[in-house]
């Protein structure tokens, strides 16, 4: 039998996020998501359940910075912010609550996204050629960040098998970033809907990229700005540095949040 949902659908930079606003409980999460993904005509790439006005929890419960930034904006329109303010959001795949700086008029947002909890290098020489590459474990998700390799399916799986014998984190993203065009593309499974999409673009996927690129910075202390282009838009990373260790990071760029929309499925 079909059920109504009502569903907001936000665009950052390319990549799409259908937001549930009707209340589900979490065990129908992965049904829900594979429907509403399969609605081509929202082009959705992730979908993410709201709790409550301040809390949202992403289908695989894994950590999204796309969807954090426009669950804020989300947020501030419905308290009925005018222009610029700060609002605090609870996502799935967060310890603590993340602060998100917005302005309802223009729809730009600003996160500051959680540090990685450990990184390492890795030597992918028998997947990919080029550099070794760098893992970045943050809190709901795995990056790999590649230099200087073309992106493609077969060694986004091989990577992601990679990561996988070593454990089993709830969602991978392959970062291919190319140095000469500062251009990357965005490649991320998750787990409990068995989703991978080659993404209009990556938050948490550009916070690793800019730390990577900060890291290889000759300075041990600054503020370090990257604008990362993407398939579809580009998201600009602000990494502070102090003392060589990693202070502070945040991304930010505009939001498009559709009217809801009611949908069966």
């Amino acid at each position: 039998m079909k059920q109504k949902y009502d569903i907001v659908v936000a665009d950052s930079a390319g990549n799409i996020t259908i937001f549930v606003l009707t209340k589900v409980p979490r065990s129908e999460y992965a049904e829900i998501a594979q429907k509403l993904l399969a609605l081509k005509e929202y082009k959705g790439e992730q979908v993410c359940f709201v709790i409550d006005d301040d809390s949202a929890e992403m289908c695989g419960l894994e950590f999204c910075g796309n969807a954090s930034r426009s669950f804020g904006l989300l947020k501030a329109k419905k308290l009925g912010i005018k222009g610029e303010g700060t609002v605090t959001i609870n996502m799935s795949g967060a310890k603590g609550p993340l602060e998100v700086f917005v302005n309802t008029e223009s729809d730009f947002t600003r996160i500051r996204m959680p540090l990685p909890l450990k990184s390492q290098s890795l030597d992918l020489a028998t997947i990919v050629s080029g550099d070794n590459a760098l893992r970045m474990d943050f809190e709901g998700i795995t990056h790999v960040i590649v230099f200087d390799v073309p992106a493609g399916k077969d060694k986004f799986e091989g990577i992601k098998e990679y990561i996988q014998n070593q454990d089993d984190p709830p969602a991978i993203g392959v970062m291919f970033y190319d140095r000469k065009t500062r251009e990357m593309t965005p490649v991320v499974y998750v787990k409990d809907v068995d989703t991978t999409y080659f993404e209009g673009s990556c938050g948490s996927g550009t916070t690793a990229a800019a730390i990577a690129l900060a890291l290889e910075e000759d300075h041990s202390v600054g503020s370090f700005t990257y604008v990362i282009s993407q398939p579809e838009g580009s998201i600009s990373s602000n990494v502070v540095i102090k003392d060589g260790q990693l202070q502070s990071v945040t991304i930010e760029g505009s939001v498009k949040l559709s009217t809801p929309i009611a949908v069966e499925i």
